[in-house]
């Protein structure tokens, strides 16, 4: 009953313009006595927070370190769960590229005995993506020190912290989770301990019978849920987990001067147009040269390989996550299909037009929605002039400026509250 009564009160407490000062808000349970001493109050709280850090894109790298982040600046000390979901374990990313996106790439490797020869190139091919992102995680990242390959492993030694934190991205999605990933709902937490989900997704429209059972017996035992789509909430809500509090994505929790100081300082000598794609899409790219010619740009494409290079374009292979920024930062106009590619368009302030991808793609609508930028959803690949007009972000700070004062309002009231700055 208390999750119901606490999540129905932080949605309350968090609507726009009504943030209680920390006097009005429900008091929380104090942390473990050995906690290190630091801070205002002599103590700091500790989080351990779980999301998908490591999946082999530069999105799920960043809104991580985004969450890192927002977490130290309530004074809050966090700790990222090394966990590897299947899919991000290196044996199982190539297996993953030759039966998926790769395949559909290269029709030659459904010929017999060709996977076979592919599969040595291909996990260098994937050892080659994962190493500018490997290099971020150890470097920025504040990881435990033991990494956990399944959710046996977290349940039978957990890591020890005063909030247990499920965090951004698609960390709900059954999908990409191949079933009910139950580490992604703290199944390891101890008992009693404070349960938290900050902008964690669905990223899905509906549900699938046969797991709403299980989310809303294991969310039902969460302190305060906080989720990135307001569809989620509404998910949730139907299934009998009220109160869900819609927050935006962490990577619009900090500033163009904060993603500006963790670039490379890269400063190009000719504008550009940036195509960030995840999807394979011949409309897509046919778009991104007839703006290009328009503009008279040239095309730059991170890329895991120049075989991702598209005729016209210039192919920047495995960018560190600092010069992926840059790229970002010094953008004319930026064509993605990616959300996090959309989130950074927006949140600084560059030129764009955003192409929803065939599955998922409500998340890019939401953000759009939000900040008032729905016209550059592009509806007609023969709207070359799109990519030229002129785009006034004023509505887009505001906004920010409230969603993040929401966000902070939920965190304030769901951490405990003695130790939150």
């Amino acid at each position: 009953m208390w999750v119901f009564q606490r999540c129905r009160l932080l949605h309350l407490v968090c609507s726009p313009g009504s943030c209680l000062p920390h006097a009005q808000r429900p008091s929380r349970a104090r942390i473990h006595k050995d906690s290190p001493e630091r801070g205002r109050c002599g103590v700091t709280a500790t989080a351990a927070i779980i999301t998908l850090h490591n999946s082999p894109n530069y999105g799920s790298c960043l809104q991580t370190y985004a969450t890192q982040r927002v977490f130290e600046s309530l004074g809050v000390a966090p700790t990222v769960v090394d966990y590897y979901r299947h899919d991000a374990i290196p044996e199982n990313e190539t297996e993953r590229a030759l039966n998926g996106q790769l395949a559909k790439k290269l029709p030659i490797l459904g010929l017999p005995g060709v996977k076979s020869l592919a599969r040595v190139p291909v996990s260098r091919m994937v050892a080659r993506r994962r190493a500018p992102l490997d290099a971020f995680r150890r470097e920025m990242l504040n990881l435990t020190p033991r990494k956990y390959y399944s959710a046996e492993e977290l349940e039978a030694d957990p890591p020890r912290a005063d909030v247990y934190v499920t965090g951004s991205d698609q960390v709900w999605n059954s999908t990409w989770n191949c079933g009910f990933e139950r580490a992604f709902y703290l199944s390891y937490a101890p008992e009693g301990a404070e349960k938290i989900a900050y902008a964690a997704s669905i990223g899905k429209s509906t549900l699938d019978d046969w797991e709403k059972p299980l989310m809303r017996e294991a969310l039902l035992r969460y302190d305060a849920i906080s989720v990135r789509e307001p569809e989620a909430a509404e998910l949730l809500d139907s299934i009998g987990v009220p109160g869900a509090v819609p927050v935006v994505d962490p990577t619009l929790m900090l500033g163009r001067p904060e993603w500006g100081a963790l670039s490379d300082g890269w400063v190009p000598d000719f504008p550009y147009l940036l195509v960030y794609q995840l999807n394979r899409n011949p409309e897509f790219d046919a778009y991104v040269q007839d703006v290009a010619a328009a503009a008279g740009l040239r095309v730059l494409r991170p890329a895991y390989g120049v075989h991702e290079r598209r005729r016209g374009e210039e192919a920047v292979v495995c960018p560190s996550v600092g010069r992926f920024l840059s790229l970002f930062l010094n953008a004319s106009i930026v064509v993605t299909d990616s959300f996090h590619g959309t989130a950074f368009s927006v949140n600084l302030e560059k030129p764009f037009v955003a192409i929803a991808p065939e599955r998922f793609s409500g998340r890019i609508g939401n953000l759009l929605a939000m900040t008032g930028l729905e016209g550059r959803l592009l509806s007609d690949y023969r709207d070359v002039a799109l990519a030229a007009g002129d785009i006034d972000f004023a509505q887009a700070r505001i906004a920010l400026a409230r969603e993040r004062e929401r966000a902070l309002c939920f965190l304030r009231g769901a951490l405990p509250t003695e130790f939150v700055e």
